[in-house]
């Protein structure tokens, strides 16, 4: 689809917008944000995607608008707006919050936990988990207790988890998204540490994170090369230091550019399985 038919998709969804037609200018919306999404322009996709949750909000198609609002939050990332793809991770937890009301399904709150954990919400993830323990009889244990582990950062054991318990329960595509929010989790907690030292070795994250560090090696490539992390990797010292020429030392949220496939050596190395 031309960037041409983006725009014009765009300005549909706006006059459906305009005429109160708030499900068909979601719909609009997010067929918009798909299209400036595989034009890489990464702004204008999460902008799309932030107009199709409010309208999913006001025709009360709460889950709806809780994964249209994550998929902003994807857009912002890739972008290297870190703190955006934070908040929309947050109003996507509040999202879930309702949805699960409105379809009096407790593990909505289960969704929305994981959603603020990566939003940095901590305290909120904690109180949807004691709500989701409270009302889903068990059904929802083995992810509940992901989610903890996720709230004290125990990344190690979190990894351990995913491979050896969720692995055989879930779905290939649940399984799929969970193990992309533990890495997305993970690549946070690096950012932090780098806005608080500016330069840290991957052996001081083994420790802090408790990941071995050959592994952790491979997804701080990985999460370098997806723009991820403000950083560059020192091959001889193993050390990861902000990128100067791509961010703004000063504020880790303000990002030059995106990251395009195009400018990678190998972009297929983004599907490889690090844990062969």
């Amino acid at each position: 689809m031309p960037s041409s038919e983006c725009q014009e998709s765009e300005s549909l969804a706006e006059t459906m917008s305009d005429n109160g037609l708030n499900e068909e200018a979601m719909y609009g919306f997010i067929q918009a944000a798909e299209c400036w999404d595989r034009w890489e322009s990464f702004t204008k996709a999460a902008k799309c995607y932030e107009r199709a949750y409010e309208h999913g909000m006001l025709c009360h198609q709460y889950r709806s608008a809780a994964e249209t609002i994550m998929n902003a939050a994807w857009a912002w990332a890739k972008q290297g707006e870190y703190e955006k793809f934070e908040l929309d991770c947050q109003v996507a937890s509040d999202a879930y919050l309702m949805a699960a009301g409105e379809e009096k399904d407790p593990l909505r709150l289960v969704d929305g936990a994981f959603c603020s954990v990566l939003g940095g919400d901590l305290d909120m993830a904690k109180r949807l988990i004691h709500g989701a323990s409270e009302t889903t009889k068990g059904q929802a244990k083995e992810l509940i207790n992901l989610v903890l582990m996720l709230t004290e950062y125990a990344f190690g054991r979190a990894d351990e988890y995913v491979r050896d318990v969720l692995a055989g329960l879930l779905e290939p595509t649940e399984f799929t998204k969970i193990h992309r929010t533990v890495f997305l989790v993970l690549t946070g907690f690096i950012r932090t540490s780098l806005e608080s030292e500016a330069a840290v070795t991957v052996a001081s994250l083994a420790e802090s994170t408790g990941l071995d560090k050959k592994k952790l090696t491979g997804l701080v490539r990985r999460a370098i090369d997806e723009g991820l992390l403000p950083a560059t990797f020192d091959e001889e010292t193993e050390e990861l230091v902000i990128d100067a020429s791509r961010y703004d030392p000063e504020s880790l949220a303000l990002r030059k550019g995106p990251i395009l496939s195009r400018d990678l050596k190998d972009p297929g190395a983004w599907d490889t399985d690090l844990d062969e």
